[in-house]
């Protein structure tokens, strides 16, 4: 799961967002300047989603920091 593609357009997989966010990216801008995610806007056209893979980052995102918080 963490080998797990999350961005398509820039192939950023999941445990890369992870370690974004353990360095600090508590937003969606956080996480696109810190791994590239969310930024070439190919992700309709080459995702199995065939959609913008913004909702599905700030989902991870959010999940993330709920959890670091309990």
């Amino acid at each position: 799961m963490e080998n797990e593609i999350i961005c398509y357009c820039s192939n950023v997989t999941r445990a890369q967002i992870l370690e974004a966010v353990s360095k600090g990216a508590k937003s969606l801008r956080d996480i696109q300047e810190m791994t590239g995610a969310c930024t070439i806007g190919d992700c309709k056209e080459k995702s199995p989603k065939k959609r913008c893979c913004g909702a599905d980052i700030i989902k991870l995102l959010a999940v993330e920091t709920i959890d670091k918080r309990l």
